[in-house]
């Protein structure tokens, strides 16, 4: 059969049948064959667009990202600034948990640069020094992600019985939410940072001095 002059699908209709998919019966389950049957076509027409699948799981991530933004930098507030970025970034990625283990995995180095390009303006301004900027932000990176690979799983499946105090602390944590345990360290992160960014305004950080070998004066032998 002759292949159509205008392809029956697009590579926006594909990730987002992908995801509908993901969220709906699991990142595992999702393969190139119930896509196309999801789509209603062969999957030849899947191929069109995608050669492999995991061209299409990283756009899945793109989409699900291009809902992450920050309405507008709070350039005179970089506690509020990271605060909302870090909060939204976790609620755009907790209304998708399915696809949360591709954050690790899929994610283009180059996604997303602009808005890093504006937390580091921010964290600037405020006065971190620019030795320490991109180390914040790996650390909010960590912080956040870290959370959202135990959104949805326990941090121990089953304990005997005698171990009363952990079984007491397992109980409670089930009582609290994702953006509960979140916020607990995202606020303590924060507050230290605050401390430590007045103790570096206070006294400019000054880069440890090199290492240099003490020469040995040489003896005259006249």
């Amino acid at each position: 059969m002759a292949r159509p002059k205008t392809p029956l699908i697009s590579r926006q209709s594909i990730i987002e049948a992908a995801l509908k998919l993901i969220d709906e019966e699991g990142l595992s389950r999702l393969s190139l064959k119930r896509l196309a049957a999801e789509l209603g076509v062969h999957e030849s027409s899947v191929y069109y667009h995608y050669r492999y699948k995991k061209d299409i799981l990283t756009d899945v991530l793109m989409l699900v990202l291009s809902d992450f933004t920050v309405d507008s930098p709070i350039e005179d507030n970089w506690k509020l600034y990271v605060y909302d970025a870090a909060t939204t970034y976790l609620q755009t990625m907790l209304a998708h948990p399915e696809v949360i283990p591709l954050l690790t995995e899929q994610r283009p180095r180059t996604f997303g640069l602009e808005r890093e390009n504006q937390t580091a303006a921010v964290l600037l301004k405020a006065g971190f020094p620019p030795e320490y900027v991109l180390a914040i932000r790996e650390h909010l990176e960590a912080l956040t992600i870290g959370a959202l690979q135990f959104a949805h799983r326990d941090l121990f499946d089953e304990l005997p019985g005698d171990l009363t105090e952990l079984g007491s602390i397992v109980d409670a944590a089930g009582r609290t939410t994702v953006e509960d345990r979140f916020l607990l360290a995202l606020n303590s992160y924060l507050d230290g940072l605050e401390r430590q960014l007045e103790s570096w305004t206070a006294a400019p950080v000054v880069s440890p001095a090199k290492k240099t070998r003490r020469r040995t004066p040489v003896k005259s032998t006249t």
